[in-house]
């Protein structure tokens, strides 16, 4: 009997501990597990799909928010680091109007909503700041921290590489930039060569003043044939109609309003030379980057957003460059195709005319190092962004 009983005894002990040990390992798998499995949970609670709009957008739950407050870590989603220190992100554009309105795609993206929508999602807060001062403008504030991005002209921001600035470029705006020759519309000059020892405004260090030394080089003259005065696009325009210069390179706006209103004629027409067009980037402090993964990330995110709506809806970007305050006929007048979006990526055409421009400043002597223009570029974070959004 008490064999029986000493018997029984061990075949329950065995028991129990058999089931403590299974009870451990459920355990384990719950909360250890397949790391991949919990990363693709993850994942998935972090995004959210919206009903309204039909775009994804990171949750803002509280505990994802934290979890990316610090950078060192690395989403597996994209390989890209993920995190951030900063609350805010400065971005900086070029305001010839002085308005503070924007008439590209990076206006798309703030007036549709979807730089909020994506920076709020981890939540970070967008200041834009207006440059009167344009790109030159631009490099400053960037040299000096001000700025966290820029979005500016391809002269002067290779000019602020070439001085030292570090800056990566995060997207490109293709070339949509032209620059034409005007002159008072009752003058009497008929060609470049007649304009030889005249005033002629443009802004230096921007990218205008390539397409005056094109303008110049076309014709057979250089920039010591002509009195060159410095002026930004909008006081250009101004000399011109006063009759303090006799002749302005501008571009965008300030060109069409100039035609419009009957104030001068083009007597060198940028349509009718589309090889000195010359193009954008947007470009971040590298110290920024590395502390704000996410930051960047979510900014091209919603910049690609903003270039999808541009490409389906031709009317998108006329109609935001009405809210500027400009006509629709300036619009047509600049760009009959409707393509003045962002290209975002870098092409073969983009790096070609990155190269291209690196040599006239070199050989122009308006910039003394050479710069890698491929290195400069960091596609990591636009090619993020155009995986996550299905592109």
């Amino acid at each position: 009997m008490k064999k029986n009983r000493k018997i029984t005894a061990l075949l329950l002990l065995f028991v129990l501990v058999t089931s403590l040990l299974a009870g451990c390992g459920k355990k384990t798998s719950e909360t250890g597990g397949d790391s991949s499995t919990q990363t693709q949970t993850a994942d998935t609670a972090s995004e959210v799909k919206s009903e309204d709009t039909g775009t994804t957008t990171a949750s803002t739950d509280t505990s994802g928010t934290e979890a990316t407050a610090e950078t060192g870590t690395t989403s597996e989603a994209t390989a890209l680091p993920a995190g951030h220190k900063a609350d805010t992100v400065k971005i900086g554009f070029v305001d010839v109007t002085g308005t503070g309105l924007i008439s590209d795609t990076l206006g798309v993206a703030r007036d549709q909503g979807y730089i909020d929508e994506e920076l709020g999602a981890i939540g970070v807060k967008a200041e834009f700041v207006p440059m009167t001062g344009a790109g030159p403008a631009i490099n400053e504030a960037l040299a000096g921290g001000s700025l966290d991005i820029g979005f500016l002209g391809d002269v002067p921001a290779i000019i602020g590489k070439a001085a030292g600035i570090d800056t990566q470029i995060i997207s490109l705006s293709g070339l949509n930039s032209g620059a034409s020759l005007v002159i008072p519309k009752d003058s009497s000059y008929q060609s470049v060569q007649d304009l030889k020892g005249k005033k002629i405004a443009t802004q230096k260090g921007a990218f205008m003043h390539k397409v005056f030394i094109d303008i110049l080089t076309a014709n057979g003259l250089t920039i010591n044939d002509v009195e060159f005065v410095n002026l930004n696009a909008q006081g250009s325009a101004e000399a011109l109609i006063s009759g303090s210069v006799d002749g302005a390179v501008v571009g965008g706006s300030t060109l069409s309003n100039l035609i419009e209103k009957g104030y001068g004629r083009v007597l060198v027409d940028y349509r009718d030379h589309p090889e000195w067009n010359c193009g954008g980037y947007g470009e971040a402090r590298t110290a920024y980057i590395n502390e704000n993964p996410d930051i960047i990330k979510a900014l091209l995110r919603a910049l690609v957003k903003a270039q999808k709506l541009a490409k389906e809806d031709d009317t998108v970007m006329v109609k935001q460059w009405i809210t500027t305050g400009d006509t629709e006929s300036s619009y047509e007048y600049l760009y009959p195709k409707h393509d003045n979006y962002y290209s975002i990526k870098a092409d073969d055409t983009l790096i070609e005319s990155g190269r291209s421009t690196i040599k006239f400043l070199l050989d122009n002597g308006l910039i003394e190092n050479e710069i890698n223009f491929e290195d400069w570029i960091n596609k990591s974070f636009y090619e993020a962004a155009y995986s996550e959004l299905g592109e």
